[in-house]
């Protein structure tokens, strides 16, 4: 965030939106040392928070490099298009919370423990990328035909996929579940985003308390 300085050992980081500019403590006003961010990281930056205030298809290519502070040449260079653009940023946030998931969302054993970890992984990530988690639960919604729903749709099937597999594999130890894998995993990702919805209006924290009540309402329903 502009204008914020961080102090290390021997040395302070001012962060200047773009630029990382290092001062000597002994020197204040001596520049030591100028990084440019990377352009491919500005352009990923600045074009969540385009898509997230004014919405994909609305977001002219001019308006992202105007922001950027280069020419579309750029654009075309790091990313092809605005649609590779926005490939990249999804896939850039979501492609290691998927690797994760995987694994967390494995059964072994116990059902409420798998739950409670899948539920704790997403608070954390909604937590970390809060206005990408925003913005991509919108996209969530978009229509078929825009063009952004051929990048969603994959995610939400492949995390879906994900919690069809784990209630399959603990139908084997739970004979009454065989059957309902597909109700339940569409279930369970909608009481998780509806908790991360609700935190973002104020309604309720994500925290460990928020996880066991989140999960135990999954499980037990509104007799609980």
């Amino acid at each position: 965030m502009a204008g914020e300085i961080l102090f290390f050992d021997d040395f302070r980081l001012f962060l200047v939106k773009e630029r990382f500019i290092i001062f000597s403590i002994d020197t204040y006003y001596t520049i030591w040392y100028i990084k440019d961010m990377d352009t491919r990281e500005r352009f990923l930056v600045e074009a969540l928070q385009l898509f997230r205030r004014e919405g994909y298809e609305s977001t002219g290519i001019q308006k992202i490099v105007d922001a950027v502070g280069v020419t579309k040449p750029s654009l075309y260079h790091y990313f092809g298009s605005k649609t590779g653009l926005l490939k990249e940023l999804l896939e850039s946030h979501f492609n290691p919370f998927l690797r994760s998931l995987e694994s967390i969302a494995s059964y072994r054993g116990d059902l409420v423990y798998s739950i409670e970890k899948i539920i704790a992984h997403y608070f954390r990530f909604a937590q970390e990328n809060r206005d990408f988690y925003r913005w991509y639960m919108g996209l969530e919604h978009v229509p078929e035909e825009n063009e952004a729903f051929r990048f969603v749709n994959p995610i939400v099937i492949k995390q879906w996929s994900l919690f069809v597999e784990l209630f399959k594999a603990a139908s084997l130890d739970h004979g009454n579940m065989k059957g309902r894998h597909y109700r339940y995993a569409y279930t369970l990702m909608g009481v998780i985003n509806a908790t991360i919805s609700s935190s973002m209006h104020g309604l309720t924290s994500l925290n460990e308390e928020s996880v066991y009540q989140t999960a135990h309402q999954f499980m037990h329903g509104i007799y609980s």
